[in-house]
């Protein structure tokens, strides 16, 4: 491990577990302090020697063959004279450490494989998503192996109940690593349901899941399509990939906006539309045409926003889907913030209409961030009033409904970000009709949200309440200094900080 020794390492892993680190971020940490590779760092990061490994291999697929000098061979793969790995020992290992097969492969290691086992692991990283992490090691001497994904804690005792769980898990882990290897092609209907899943997935738990839970297995989704459709299929199965390269690149566009990098956002964006455009899908080019708009909203490029959202207006007319409803709403917040009252108003309007004629389409069926909810239209509207000069009221009133929307809302339609969004919506116009108390009040639970779900557009409106606190008919109010003390507080520890170094 480079110049790092054992200790070194059992130290930065207790470090790491004592601040609550995933097991996904402890292995990038330790991969990327000692240059070991994915496969060693997730073993390292759970504190297990090679024989440890070996033993509990033998105990999870018996029959199979697994020694030390394999396991170190596999290690080192894909340094001059190690041998590939075959899928089989890369599922089982996954299985072992509680993480996906191509987390345990660096893109060149995969690009080394054997195409049939390549095609392999890609099929099966959908059944991982939701794996849950290994219990630890059992208690020796000197031992500093610890449990991950959680706080260091008392372990508790497995229940029957988590048993069965695991059982059935394993169980359909093998159906599927049955079915994916027979059937043996660069893409077929498993593949592509497979992928789907993941992508649906992701796309709901974007809203509602700190980004840096979801980051990795967004990067590993994307380079999976891109790999697929570096092979060869039937049009209708390139068509397909297409609109899930698309989606999957529109949602780190959206990643990359909100770790508060624009240009890499746009990057994103850029190749989802390039995707979209391949597959000749209206909605997608709609979609993607919202996405770059509101990145540049964010970013303070409003006549860029504006020019976004008129491009997006010719695919969105083709669509039945909601994002035609987001191109109005979107539009409206960019004029709006370039203080043109009358066009932002028209587009709200606009985009009631539009939502009277949605009927839905492949998009709105990923749905999560994938489809437009009416809670997050109404906090568009909210947003775009609170830029105009008199419109007070009406935002507050806007952001009331959002806010009661959201509340009472399929479970599915929940939204942390846009719901701090309404919030701050909300606390801006009690602000600037003298209410500081009461915009203190509907910022607490902005202000509440952890670390990792302190994404840029959250940070952007709790900065604009702080702005408007400056005020000189506010400042001697304690109210408004607590409140400002406490935004500053909250906006040194953004979602970026909570990343994995590496990410």
């Amino acid at each position: 491990m480079g110049g790092w020794s054992k200790r070194d390492v059992n130290r930065l892993r207790a470090q790491m577990a004592r601040q609550g680190r995933s097991l996904e971020e402890m292995a990038a940490e330790i991969r990327q302090m000692t240059g070991c590779s994915p496969l060693a760092s997730f073993r390292t990061a759970l504190g297990w020697s090679q024989p440890e490994v070996v033993e509990r291999y033998a105990e999870s697929a018996p029959g199979s063959v697994m020694d030390q000098p394999l396991l170190s061979r596999l290690e080192g793969f894909p340094a001059a004279g190690s041998r590939p790995p075959q899928a089989t020992q890369i599922i089982t290992l996954a299985s072992l450490y509680g993480t996906s097969p191509l987390r345990l492969l660096s893109p060149t290691a995969l690009d080394r494989l054997d195409e049939h086992e390549r095609a392999v692991l890609i099929r099966c990283n959908a059944a991982f998503t939701a794996v849950p992490a290994p219990a630890g090691p059992p208690a020796r001497e000197n031992s500093t192996a610890l449990a991950i994904s959680q706080p260091p804690t008392t372990p508790r005792a497995l229940s029957a109940t988590d048993h069965l769980e695991r059982q059935v898990d394993m169980a359909a882990r093998r159906a599927l690593r049955f079915a994916v290897t027979a059937e043996g092609s660069n893409i077929g209907p498993e593949t592509l349901d497979q992928l789907r899943d993941e992508v649906a997935w992701i796309a709901a738990a974007y809203p509602q899941q700190p980004l840096p839970s979801l980051l990795g297995d967004l990067i590993d989704l994307q380079d999976v399509a891109f790999r697929l459709l570096e092979g060869r299929q039937r049009p209708t199965e390139t068509s397909e990939l297409y609109v899930l390269a698309g989606a999957i690149s529109g949602m780190l566009a959206k990643a990359s906006h909100d770790l508060g990098n624009p240009q890499a956002a746009m990057t994103q964006a850029r190749t989802a539309y390039v995707c979209a455009d391949n597959a000749g899908h209206d909605g997608l080019r709609a979609w993607t045409r919202c996405l770059q708009s509101m990145i540049a909203y964010w970013a303070g490029w409003p006549n860029d926003s504006v020019r976004y959202a008129r491009l997006g207006a010719q695919p969105a007319a083709r669509t039945t889907g909601t994002s035609s409803v987001w191109l109005h709403a979107q539009e409206a917040r960019a004029w709006a913030i370039l203080g043109d009252a009358d066009k932002a108003e028209a587009a709200i309007i606009r985009a009631a209409d539009a939502r009277d004629a949605v009927r839905g389409d492949d998009l709105d069926a990923l749905g999560g961030i994938m489809a437009f909810s009416r809670p997050r239209q109404l906090y568009y509207a909210a947003d775009a009033r609170t830029w105009l000069p008199g419109a007070d009221d009406l935002a507050e009133q806007a952001a009331t409904e959002a806010i009661d929307a959201y509340e009472t809302a399929d479970p599915a339609e929940r939204s942390f970000s846009d719901e701090a969004g309404a919030r701050t919506d909300q606390a801006l116009a009690r602000v600037n009709t003298g209410n500081l108390d009461g915009a203190a009040e509907a910022l607490r639970p902005v202000l509440d949200l952890p670390p990792g779900q302190r994404i840029g557009g959250i940070l952007t409106s709790v900065m604009r309440v702080h702005n408007a606190l400056r005020h000189s008919e506010h400042r001697a109010a304690s109210i408004a200094r607590d409140t400002q003390l406490a935004i500053e507080a909250y906006t040194q520890v953004p979602a970026a900080a909570a990343l994995p170094n590496g990410r």
